[in-house]
């Protein structure tokens, strides 16, 4: 795989939030500023559009195999937070304020998330990615947007 510069990678990351919300019959649309808000998603079943922030995360560690790791300011103004793991084409959609309780704050205003690959154990990243089902994309996008 050809090695992507941090625009390309983010940008594949709404892409592919883009493709799965449109397979579920939700419409989005990319904003043209980074105001916080990546996408503004439609369905007409709950009748009011949802804001996203996308961030995109690849597999880190020492051999690229060990968690992923996603970060926002403590001010994000979006309804969701899509947490796209590139290498495997796939996101969770995370309230934002849940997000915000799950993760832990860093320097400069931020907070962080992060959680272990499935099949890796270690005493210093204690949430696993087991643990956020609920918010695994073909769960999470029929619950956002009243598809259920």
């Amino acid at each position: 795989m050809v090695k992507l510069a941090p625009r390309q990678v983010g940008r594949c990351g709404e892409l592919l939030v883009q493709y799965m919300l449109l397979k579920w019959g939700v419409e989005s649309s990319p904003l043209t500023t980074d105001t916080g808000i990546d996408l503004v998603a439609y369905s007409g079943i709950k009748g009011k559009p949802l804001t996203i922030q996308v961030k995109t995360s690849s597999h880190l560690g020492p051999a690229g195999d060990k968690w992923l790791l996603w970060q926002i300011p403590e001010d994000c103004p979006a309804d969701y937070i899509a947490a796209v793991d590139l290498v495997r084409n796939k996101f969770w959609l995370i309230r934002t304020e849940r997000f915000k309780q799950i993760a832990r704050p860093v320097g400069n205003r931020r907070l962080r998330l992060w959680w272990s690959l499935p099949g890796y154990e270690s005493k210093r990243i204690k949430r696993r990615e087991e643990d956020f089902g609920d918010y695994c994309m073909d769960v999470a996008i029929p619950k956002a947007f009243g598809l259920e």
